[in-house]
């Protein structure tokens, strides 16, 4: 009891914060601050951001509660690895005037953003993880609890860490090419696959060229492919290195479709929607996803009484096209990130800046999305955890650092 009250007199215990994470709801607030002391710092689980009792306790070991001992006695106690006091001190000297320099920067580093250590940019984790200022202290609280487990690597704390895990990731990836053929077509379609993509694709009675990246190798690919690629990696990366290797395979058609292997779409689809692509002077563009699809993006589904296309700001990364002068416009895009999340969005806005309103999505052709969206136990989501990407964190700074929206709107409803 002695240590319930010492902590809930500091008035340092987030409560609110405490039971959204660890007890799923702000309603058990009252009493979160009792399952801490009773279970939740034997499991190492966080009071306040910058609070871990578990490195507290390795370093000083005591009887009791190690949140309770460090709020006895807090200047230079090693509070967690991500408060640094010597280092925050020396850039804030004002700290030395609180009760201690860790209160200062718990009660007014976090909301004013004050880097905490080196290895902390409060701002980046803002942006990153897309919190409001108000909001910031409980998301450091889910990302650092998150850290403790299977995404160490991945929850990054700086723009300095996210850089040389996506450095490293590209760093690993091989390019080696199975076939090549000069272009036939006017027209390229483009599939990251594992094998799995629809077979139709290879129709011979297609209109376009077919180019197969697999991001595994292949037992037998298909000889009715005119390029086949064997590239580890994400698609987001294929289309990077590839038009990083070979520009010239590109230069030769007048639209690319970019499309996963989970998207069912015929040949004769494809050729309706290159047609009203070229026929609409449009630059970026996908074809709408049909009723019964997996979609992030409502707008992005066929809307019935639709003249032909209707304009959006950007389309998604999951089978975008892009006119040849788009996709040279938009080569370094590919190149900002790993998982393709916030790509899509700067690759709208160069376009949008280079070239106007080309942006559509063809609601005359809906392709389906047949595969779930699984952000946590999908297989790609687990692959970039695994080597230290984390899509959301991607995202949030791909959009902060080129001062982006998220949102996915019309942005003028004509077309035909």
């Amino acid at each position: 009891m002695s240590d319930y009250w010492t902590i809930l007199r500091s008035g340092q215990f987030r409560h609110g914060d405490y039971a959204w994470l660890h007890l799923r709801s702000r309603y058990f607030a009252p009493v979160a601050l009792l399952h801490y002391l009773l279970v939740g710092e034997s499991r190492g689980n966080r009071p306040t951001p910058l609070f871990d009792p578990a490195f507290f306790a390795a370093r000083r070991p005591q009887d009791g509660s190690p949140f309770a001992a460090f709020l006895k006695n807090p200047s230079g106690a090693p509070a967690c690895a991500e408060f640094d006091e010597a280092w925050f001190v020396a850039r804030h000297p004002q700290a030395k005037a609180a009760t201690s320099p860790w209160a200062f920067m718990t009660e007014r580093g976090i909301a004013d953003r004050l880097d905490p250590s080196p290895s902390v940019s409060l701002g980046f984790v803002a942006n990153a993880y897309r919190s409001r200022n108000k909001r910031l202290a409980r998301t450091l609280l889910k990302v650092f609890h998150r850290r403790r487990g299977a995404g160490a690597t991945s929850c990054v704390l700086n723009r300095a860490d996210l850089t040389a895990h996506q450095a490293a990731f590209r760093d690993a990836i091989r390019l080696r090419a199975l076939k090549q053929t000069p272009a036939r077509r006017p027209w390229l379609v483009f599939v990251q696959t594992d094998g799995g993509h629809p077979a139709r694709l290879h129709a011979p009675e297609r209109r376009y060229d077919l180019m197969l990246n697999y991001f595994q190798e292949p037992k037998a690919p298909p000889p009715e492919a005119e390029y086949v690629f064997v590239q580890n990696g994400t698609k987001t990366t294929a289309i990077a290195g590839l038009m990083e290797a070979r520009p010239d395979i590109f230069d030769a058609y007048a639209y690319v479709l970019f499309l996963d292997d989970d998207i069912e779409i015929s040949p004769a689809q494809i050729a309706d929607f290159f047609e009203t692509m070229r026929d609409n002077g449009l630059d970026l563009a996908q074809p709408a996803l049909a009723k019964g699809s997996h979609g992030s993006f409502p707008v992005l589904f066929q809307k019935a009484g639709s003249p032909g296309f209707r304009r959006v700001n950007y389309v998604e990364i999951m089978m975008p096209a892009l006119s040849r002068r788009a996709l040279a416009t938009s080569a370094d895009c590919f190149r900002q990130g790993i998982s393709g999340f916030g790509v899509d969005v700067l690759i709208g806005a160069t376009v949008a800046k280079s070239f106007g309103l080309r942006i559509a999505v063809v609601d005359k052709v809906a392709a389906r999305h047949t595969r779930a969206i699984d952000y946590e136990g999908g297989a790609l989501y687990r692959y970039l955890s695994a080597n230290g990407v984390d899509p959301g964190v991607e995202m949030g700074a791909i959009l902060a650092e080129n001062g982006l929206g998220r949102d996915l709107v019309e942005t003028q409803a004509d077309g035909s």
